[in-house]
């Protein structure tokens, strides 16, 4: 079961994108939102403390490719948590090792909500099902890495299992699991993919290179 303060957190970073109708554009968004975006050295974000100046984002690039659009949803989904009192909440109450990573692992969650949001998946469920295909729609549809798409394929529902790879060259380039079982691991040789893991469903996404999600 997914820990409570991080299901309300995600779904807040969700219905905050939803009050926009999911706008995709990052600086319509923030104009919506009433957040500052620039142009600066580096990617960041900073909260207005005592309303002491606007919320603000910085971000590296003007054009985004699908690194730099995660990377600004990643700080737009700061500036939401910050806002909603979620950073503080988690830093009182998550007992971990390494705060600042579990922060920032997060905000990726987030990040990817952003990118991807709900209506996304449910177009590509719609027109793939449950399959490796759905993915690669999900990517097309979104602008989002073929990792990051992976991973919000795979955890869009924590209450149901799924499992996800990609294979390149005969290796496992990439595995995420949550909940399901894909008896694989990052750099396993696999030359025979279709032969040696029947239960996969496949689809070739370029040449040596193929998408895999657990059948059924």
């Amino acid at each position: 079961m997914l820990d409570p303060l991080i299901a309300d957190l995600l779904a807040c970073i969700e219905d905050t994108h939803a009050a926009t109708n999911y706008e995709r554009d990052p600086l319509r968004f923030c104009q919506l939102q009433g957040i500052d975006y620039t142009i600066g050295p580096r990617s960041l974000s900073r909260v207005s403390r005592d309303g002491n100046g606007p919320d603000l984002i910085i971000v590296s690039h003007e054009d985004y490719g699908s690194r730099d659009l995660f990377t600004v949803a990643h700080e737009l989904s700061h500036v939401i948590a910050r806002r909603e009192g979620y950073i503080r909440l988690i830093k009182r109450y998550h007992k971990v090792h390494n705060m600042r990573r579990h922060i920032e692992l997060l905000m990726n969650e987030g990040a990817a909500r952003l990118l991807m949001p709900a209506p996304d998946l449910y177009a590509a469920a719609i027109e793939y099902g449950d399959t490796p295909r759905a993915i690669q729609h999900l990517m097309t549809l979104s602008g989002a890495s073929e990792a990051a798409a992976l991973r919000r394929w795979v955890r869009q529902d924590f209450s149901e299992s799924r499992a996800a790879a990609i294979f390149q060259d005969g290796y496992v380039a990439d595995v995420v699991r949550w909940r399901a079982r894909m008896g694989l691991r990052r750099w396993d040789r696999v030359p025979e993919v279709a032969l040696e893991h029947p239960d996969l469903m496949l689809h070739t996404v370029a040449p040596g290179r193929v998408l895999a999600t657990v059948a059924g």
